[in-house]
């Protein structure tokens, strides 16, 4: 795969915005391992470590959404080595903290840090790159390759060292890939005289719509990815079979981003945006009515080449919106806060209609989400 042929992205910035997305959204896909660190190696109960997450989470989606108005004047580069810096600063006393206040505290600030970074590298995909949607393709199948890595050895270090560990190694990872930030552009975006000038601008209110479809969509996917190890259980799977299903979906998932840089948009967006969905709304509820352990292997690993093929697409509509990439940093805050609210959304469907209705609730969410992107998707056509 040929990274720096995508019409005008020189590779080294291709890989820089891929560096600060890792960095930027690392604590995320590695939470699943965050919350079993913190549970073992601070003797927390899993609403303590859920707490912790979600407060990392929380203010990493607010940083996000507040810095993305002010991104077109800003410069990338000093701006993603600062907030890395602080990242990896808050990583390295989360090690030493044994108090929930204090390690509250570190991760809130953790979370300044990867909010910064997370929304720059977006907005630099949006402002810079020739081709949004398929520069977005290519972070999703960086993710997919990376997961399966980072899950084997997040795993070993976490049982070894529990927090120390996944703390020590998300630190690790950040200290690495700083090194490529420094082939961020150097310059801001555009004169600020320009920044609300911008003629090809799509409206605001297309750009709240498309923020509710993105936060809506990946809450009910976050619902479905939280419970699948219960889900698994419901159909006979031990735990290390699930983990295995797991790896297994992380090594396929990164066809669905590969097909998404591919496909582009040469069929527009609606096709693409109507097939996850589709997709997605099928699995929900095979997922939550199955009890057959082949067809919920199979059910999960399509999950996942679906959820990477759908990324692209959201960010790309945003990233259409306007030519600064501050809807798209944006999205980002979207992403993140559909991520954290979807545990809590699918904790109270089960509570109150058991798993058929985490099925039928993900459905309904999922044709919302649909309705409002290709309101925005209509609109944007010429």
């Amino acid at each position: 795969m040929n990274l720096s042929a995508q019409r005008g992205d020189p590779l080294k910035f291709v890989i820089a915005v891929i560096a600060a997305q890792v960095i930027g959204g690392l604590v995320t896909q590695m939470s699943p391992l965050v919350v079993g660190g913190v549970i073992i190696g601070l003797e927390l109960t899993e609403q303590q470590a859920g707490y912790v997450a979600f407060a990392e989470f929380i203010v990493l989606s607010i940083t996000a959404i507040a810095i993305a108005p002010f991104l077109p004047r800003l410069s990338y580069r000093p701006l993603c080595f600062c907030a890395a810096g602080v990242a990896v600063f808050a990583q390295l006393l989360s090690i030493l903290s044994a108090d929930l206040n204090l390690i509250v505290i570190m991760r809130c600030f953790a979370g300044v840090g990867e909010g910064l970074v997370y929304a720059a590298s977006l907005a630099a995909v949006a402002s810079r790159s020739a081709n949004p949607d398929k520069l977005y393709g290519y972070i999703q199948v960086t993710w997919a390759v990376l997961s399966t890595l980072l899950f084997t050895a997040g795993g070993y270090l976490t049982d070894m060292f529990a927090h120390r560990g996944i703390y020590g190694m998300i630190a690790g990872i950040t200290l690495v890939l700083m090194v490529f930030l420094r082939w961020l552009p150097a310059g801001v975006t555009a004169p600020a005289e320009s920044v609300n000038k911008d003629n090809n601008a799509a409206p605001p209110w297309m750009g709240i719509i498309t923020l509710a479809g993105i936060f809506i969509y990946l809450t009910a996917s976050a619902a479905i990815y939280t419970f699948t190890a219960p889900l698994g259980e419901r159909a006979g799977l031990s735990t290390n079979q699930i983990g295995y299903a797991l790896t297994t979906g992380s090594a396929v998932g990164f066809s669905g981003a590969v097909l998404a840089t591919r496909l582009n948009i040469r069929k527009g967006r609606a096709v693409p945006i109507t097939a996850f969905s589709v997709a997605f709304s099928i699995i929900a509820i095979v997922l939550c009515i199955n009890t057959n352990p082949v067809v919920y292997v199979a059910a999960l690993v399509l999950s996942v080449v679906f959820f990477y093929f759908s990324v692209p697409y959201l960010f790309g509509l945003a990233a259409a919106l306007d030519h600064q990439g501050r809807w798209a940093a944006a999205a980002g805050s979207a992403y993140l806060l559909g991520f954290a609210v979807g545990p809590a959304f699918a904790g109270t469907m089960i509570e109150w209609y058991d798993y058929i209705g985490l099925g039928v609730a993900s459905v309904i969410a999922t044709i919302l989400a649909w309705m409002l992107l290709l309101v925005v998707v209509r609109h944007l056509q010429p």
